[in-house]
């Protein structure tokens, strides 16, 4: 069963907040970032003449799927290579369509912001992108956790997984368009989280390929509910803590920013993945694992 994620207007900050940590539903707020210069300002020439010569780690798939889980060896899994930023715009915005989506910039190769026991850190490499960008007023600022860019040519896509910062997100479309699907943490079952113990080390990420699912479990995806979105230019998408989900890369050039926060108090999302651990194999260690 797929529902479409609810899509407002912008609800001014104050709104905004209360509604994302009171439901804890996943949303779309159209033309969160109006305001911002990057809606503008972030072509490649630019981001060239911005941060060209910085040079970053990102990801390397043999296909379109990152991490590459297709792959047998979990080196080829995490495969990453480094050079200078604007050899990486390169790489993602010329030449084929299938060799363009094998190249993928998160934070989690080199993050922007992170804020840890009240210390804020912003990587010297990529500090300009701060001049076109804020944060959220809508995210309290003694909470604010990490902040990532993303940056990646047309057919990307992410494989199915939670965030285990235990945080909720805002996702800012800064260009090209994405899209999306959410589940809730009580569909963990179904989704197959490979597993302590098992020869993958990713444990909040899915077994299943949702671009090529295995018979033996395409049934659980099929079964589960998911919510569906498309991205654009401007939009803000909030994920909850500890909700699933996969997107799909679809605009020639993409640009995104996430904020990370941590919840107020305990998630009604932290509880319902609790509870779906212990439904499965290992599940004392699996459950150990999830921390807030």
């Amino acid at each position: 069963m797929a529902l479409e994620v609810e899509r407002v207007p912008f609800l001014g900050p104050e709104a905004l907040a209360r509604r994302l940590e009171t439901e804890e539903l996943p949303l779309v707020i159209s033309g969160g970032i109006a305001h911002w210069h990057a809606l503008t300002r972030w072509s490649p020439e630019y981001l060239q003449g911005l941060i060209g010569q910085v040079v970053v780690p990102y990801k390397v798939s043999t296909s379109n799927a990152h991490p590459d889980f297709r792959q047998s060896e979990r080196a080829r899994m995490f495969a990453r290579e480094r050079a200078p930023f604007g050899d990486f715009l390169r790489s993602i915005t010329t030449g084929p369509e299938t060799r363009r989506a094998q190249h993928l910039f998160t934070g989690d190769e080199q993050f922007l912001l992170r804020r840890r026991a009240n210390i804020t850190s912003i990587d010297p490499g990529l500090k300009p992108l701060l001049a076109d960008i804020e944060v959220p007023e809508a995210i309290p600022e003694s909470r604010l956790h990490t902040v990532w860019a993303w940056f990646s040519g047309p057919g990307v896509r992410t494989w199915l997984h939670y965030d285990n910062n235990g945080c909720h997100n805002l996702n800012a479309q800064v260009t090209g368009q994405k899209r999306c699907a959410l589940y809730h943490p009580e569909e963990l079952p179904r989704l197959h989280p490979f597993l302590l113990g098992g020869s993958n080390p990713a444990h909040n990420c899915s077994a299943i390929d949702v671009e090529r699912p295995h018979a033996e479990l395409a049934a659980g995806l099929a079964g589960a509910r998911s919510w569906q979105a498309e991205l654009s230019a401007g939009d803000l998408l909030f994920i909850p803590a500890w909700w699933w989900h996969t997107f799909s890369h679809l605009g020639a050039f993409n640009s995104n920013v996430n904020f990370w926060w941590k919840p107020g108090a305990s998630s009604i999302a932290f509880r319902c993945i609790s509870a779906a651990l212990a439904k499965l194999p290992l599940s004392a260690n699996a459950a150990a694992s999830v921390s807030m």
